[in-house]
């Protein structure tokens, strides 16, 4: 996804709350930067996936993504070690964030079109509310739950109502997309989990982001190759075309924009960061009208009902002190 590949739960876990709250310009504008190049993923996800093997779209992505990360990891510490009691966690978190996720999206977009699915992914902050209140013992209250039936009231507006018709099958396609939502929702909090113990550890050894997010990336990638093989992706035609879709997926979407979003945290914090992640089903609607697809007032409607979760859900965030 575009957006949710790791970078947003990765960056925003080990992040501090930056001393300085003058207004830095030129870090806002590589935020809307990346929000557009996550939003677009969307349309160009549709375009790979309506004639590719979705899954073997995500292994070639990755078998790019791996590499990269773990050469600028090795250039700026050294080093590619880790705690081997970690694995089984990070294996955990790379079948969630890596292997579930990047089905869900591309066979989401197979199915149905790419501005419905990037309203849906929207949900994303409600549903790591709600898993939070279980999980972390964070405080379940009406609010919360307001929020949620307002996400999914969105959700469910544009799977019934959207202007789109022209699709294979929109309510699978969307159905899909909402659990890549929920693989990613419950990768970010075991994440946050993951981190809150090793922060608590004053003698364990602190790994960067890069560096989590790097092994997370290979381990997911691992168990998408099997599915892969089984799509026979040596039947398809992968035309130039094919290539520079699944080049800016990786490069673009993956690469760049993890240190795009990573310096947007280091300078005004996750919490305003996160804001911005507001923007990704914008231009991913605005986008998707590249590639033909249709809008309407009932496009405009189930985002606002998934806007108005997320605001709940923060909102209560913020007035607990969590």
């Amino acid at each position: 996804m575009p957006q949710k590949t790791g970078e947003v739960a990765v960056a925003s876990a080990r992040s501090t709350i930056p001393q300085t709250e003058h207004q830095n310009w030129a870090v806002y504008g590589g935020l809307v930067l990346t929000m557009f190049v996550w939003g677009l993923a969307w349309p160009v996800g549709r375009l790979l996936a309506t004639n590719l093997p979705p899954v073997s779209i995500a292994a070639i992505r990755y078998a790019i993504v791996v590499p990269v990360l773990f050469a600028i990891l090795w250039l700026r510490e050294g080093s590619f070690k880790i705690n081997r009691s970690w694995i089984p966690t990070l294996v955990v978190m790379g079948i969630l964030n890596t292997t579930l996720y990047q089905i869900f999206f591309l066979y989401g977009v197979k199915y149905a079109a790419a501005s419905d699915d990037s309203l849906v992914i929207g949900i994303g902050p409600v549903l790591i509310a709600i898993m939070a209140s279980f999980i972390l013992k964070e405080r379940l209250t009406w609010t919360k739950i307001l929020g949620f039936a307002s996400g999914l009231a969105g959700i469910i507006t544009i799977s019934v109502l959207s202007p789109n018709t022209q699709v294979l099958n929109r309510p699978l396609g969307v159905t899909l997309v909402f659990g890549g939502a929920t693989a990613y929702a419950l990768y970010t909090v075991i994440l946050r989990r993951f981190f809150s113990k090793n922060r608590a550890d004053n003698h364990g050894p602190q790994q960067s982001s890069l560096s989590i997010l790097a092994w997370i990336s290979l381990f997911g990638w691992f168990f998408l190759i099997p599915f892969s093989l089984l799509e026979a992706p040596w039947t398809y035609t992968w035309n130039v075309g094919s290539w520079l879709g699944i080049i800016y997926l990786a490069i673009l979407s993956t690469i760049v924009g993890y240190f795009l979003y990573i310096e947007g945290v280091s300078k005004i914090g996750a919490g305003r960061s996160a804001i911005f992640g507001n923007l990704v089903p914008v231009f991913g609607v605005l986008t998707s009208v590249l590639i033909g697809e249709n809008l309407s007032p009932w496009t405009a409607v189930s985002f606002l009902l998934i806007l108005a979760g997320v605001l709940l859900v923060n909102r209560q965030v913020k007035n607990s002190g969590s």
